[in-house]
């Protein structure tokens, strides 16, 4: 039985310290100079984390995530499916996971972190 995967197009590729995720671009709408208090994907995505000044800030409509280096890839590439374990990670927002340059990349929905991170109050 074969399984087909998804395939997408257009991702930015993001580092932050030795690790990696992706987004995809379609998702990003504004890339800005980070800005105090705005989540930093580095140390876990803890709360309170402070993203580093010289950061690259990925904006979603009213919600950004600070990494440290971003990268446009626009070739096609495979979505490989999120194994169960991980469905739940980062509020859900982990959309699956790509191979580009020989590595492995999760992809981070930047709609569904936003839906998760996004306070009542901060939402008004």
């Amino acid at each position: 039985m074969t399984i087909s995967a998804e395939v997408i197009e257009g991702l930015v590729l993001c580092r932050v310290g030795v690790d990696r995720l992706a987004v995809q671009a379609q998702e990003v709408t504004a890339f800005e100079l980070p800005h105090p208090g705005a989540p930093y994907a580095g140390v876990g995505f803890e709360p309170g984390a402070l993203a580093p000044l010289d950061g690259k800030s990925l904006r979603h409509h009213h919600t950004s995530l600070v990494v440290d280096s971003v990268e446009v890839h626009a070739e096609r590439l495979k979505l490989l499916a999120v194994p169960p374990v991980l469905r739940l990670a980062w509020g859900g927002a982990l959309s699956g996971f790509v191979e580009t340059g020989g590595l492995l990349w999760p992809v981070l929905s930047l709609e569904r972190f936003a839906a998760h991170t996004v306070r009542p109050e901060a939402a008004s």
